[in-house]
């Protein structure tokens, strides 16, 4: 009931994700979740929100650190709220959990780890986009207990239908 997306930075990987929970949405679902829009600044490049997607919110998760700086900064206070929201969407029942980002801070073992568990916990299946670069992180927290999917809307779909395909069907 857990699924890893393989995915490389310029990937697509939200539009797919948010394209998924939308169908199931659309279908009557429960979705709980996030996925990353970017948004262009003038002193970063680029700055990330997430949007909620039970909600619908967006808020910013990387802080603009000034026209000097190299980029701009996780947030981790945001990272907090983030947790703290989709937790309680798990909590109040869900189809499913879907994670755009296993990141940086899962991991180094925070993050939204916990809400990772907690719904694998309460028998939710969930989605984790993985970059390349957190995989041998990715494949220690879950130990081999994850299904590893190709960055592609049947690969997904086929992995729903096998998984609480009762509740699931896009």
């Amino acid at each position: 009931m857990l699924a890893g997306i393989a995915f490389q930075p310029k990937d697509p990987i939200d539009d797919l994700l948010a394209g998924i929970a939308d169908a199931m949405l659309a279908n009557g679902k429960s979705v709980a979740g996030y996925v990353q829009k970017r948004r262009k600044d003038a002193d970063c490049g680029t700055l990330v929100h997430v949007r909620n997607l039970r909600s619908g919110d967006e808020m910013p998760i990387t802080k603009n650190r000034g026209k000097m700086a190299k980029g701009c900064k996780l947030d981790g206070d945001a990272l907090s709220t983030l947790a703290a929201q989709l937790a309680r969407d798990v909590e109040a029942g869900s189809d499913i959990l879907i994670i755009a980002r296993f990141g940086r801070s899962e991991a180094e073992g925070r993050g939204l780890r916990d809400v990772i568990s907690r719904a694998l916990d309460l028998e939710i299946p969930v989605l984790v986009g993985v970059r390349d670069e957190y995989r041998d992180a990715w494949d220690a927290f879950h130990g081999g207990y994850a299904d590893a999917l190709a960055l592609s809307t049947q690969a997904i779909e086929n992995w729903l239908s096998q998984t609480r395909a009762d509740t699931l069907a896009v």
